[in-house]
């Protein structure tokens, strides 16, 4: 788009003459020298093996005294920046109908912002009564 007034210059008319310059051709040759370098490839964490941050024991708790204490959990998770946290629900064998914690648990991680992979761990963490869950950057 050429402007009306004959001293001033384009936008295009400017990049135009940079593009002739060296210092044009010298950053255009960096970044075809970085382009064509192999990039490093992305490391995923295996939260299986990795020790969980922080671990909460809900047993006694009620689903709504759950619900705020896994909210705090990440909250706090989040903003110190945790890889993994380990949830304790137990395995509802004292329920008189289904084990309420784990239902609840399992639909906070599927609902949270914070939450994201998670698992069973080994019996030694808790087994089938614990979940461990990565914490979302």
């Amino acid at each position: 788009m050429q402007t009306t007034d004959p001293k001033k210059k384009s936008f295009a008319d400017i990049f135009a003459q940079w593009e002739k310059t060296p210092e044009a051709k010298k950053a255009e040759a960096q970044i075809k020298e970085k382009e064509s370098q192999p990039q490093a490839p992305r490391r995923s964490i295996n939260y299986e093996k990795i020790s969980a941050d922080a671990t909460i024991d809900l047993h006694g708790l009620t689903v709504a005294e759950a619900q705020a204490q896994l909210n705090s959990l990440f909250i706090e998770a989040h903003k110190k920046g945790w890889k993994k946290v380990l949830i304790i629900h137990g395995k509802g064998i004292h329920s008189k109908e289904e084990p309420k914690l784990k239902k609840a648990v399992m639909d906070f991680i599927e609902h949270s912002s914070y939450a994201g992979k998670h698992g069973i761990p080994g019996a030694a963490d808790g087994g089938s009564g614990a979940v461990w869950v990565a914490v979302k950057k």
